[in-house]
């Protein structure tokens, strides 16, 4: 894999030099296919290699700008969304970091950021600026109730509550000195529902498991003592 990044790395600082002496332009295609391979390799050595838990993040950001010289082949098109997608998938790397291993449970900030920024990226274009500013304010809400209350850690991280409850309460009073609020509830209540039935399941699953564990406890042939009765 070493051998294979330092060709990728050789040939990049290659056609980098002579398109900057003018001996040739290299088209847009080449670059693409390039930071493909090398991101490729990264996302190799991550899933082939436990303990490489860094290759994710050099790897994402490799994929990102491969996936934005991909989408700058259609500049009138999906070039618009360059930012959305580099920031997207960035994200990916963080998010794949924290899944690895919970410890690591920083990754849950970046990977949170990105993801708000990428969808305030998004809307900038059908969204004003206050409305976008306090979407951002609200991603970093949401990311910080992620860090409370997600797995991880030797320690419960309480403190995380701060931060949210902080920017939740910016946000409001942006939206509400705008009078932009109503607005923001047609997409906010459809989330609370879909939060809301996510939860109904995730309850539900729970008690069968627990219901199933106490079955499969009930059937191994013991005979319960007159505690148990």
């Amino acid at each position: 894999m070493q051998i294979i990044l330092g060709v990728l790395i050789v040939i990049a600082g290659l056609l980098l030099l002579l398109q900057a002496a003018g001996a040739i332009s290299a088209p847009q295609m080449v670059w693409a296919v390039l930071l493909a391979a090398a991101a490729a390799v990264f996302w190799f050595v991550f899933f082939a290699d436990p303990p490489a838990w860094w290759a994710a993040i050099p790897g994402a950001a490799l994929a990102g700008a491969a996936v934005v010289a991909f989408m700058e082949l259609d500049p009138q098109g999906v070039g618009q969304w360059t930012e959305t997608a580099s920031l997207g998938v960035l994200a990916i790397g963080f998010w794949a970091v924290y899944l690895r291993d919970f410890d690591r449970w920083w990754a849950l900030i970046p990977a949170g950021v990105l993801v708000t920024l990428a969808v305030a990226a998004a809307l900038v274009p059908i969204a004003g600026g206050t409305m976008t500013g306090a979407i951002l304010l609200f991603g970093v809400t949401i990311t910080f109730a992620l860090v409370a209350v997600l797995p991880g850690g030797a320690s419960r991280r309480r403190w995380a509550w701060i931060p949210a409850v902080a920017t939740a309460v910016v946000g409001i009073v942006i939206l509400f000195a705008a009078g932009e609020w109503f607005v923001l509830l047609n997409y906010v209540w459809p989330v609370i529902v879909i939060i809301a039935g996510l939860y109904v399941l995730w309850r539900a699953m729970r008690v069968r498991r627990s219901g199933d564990d106490r079955k499969l406890a009930g059937s191994d042939g013991s005979v319960p003592d007159d505690r148990d009765l």
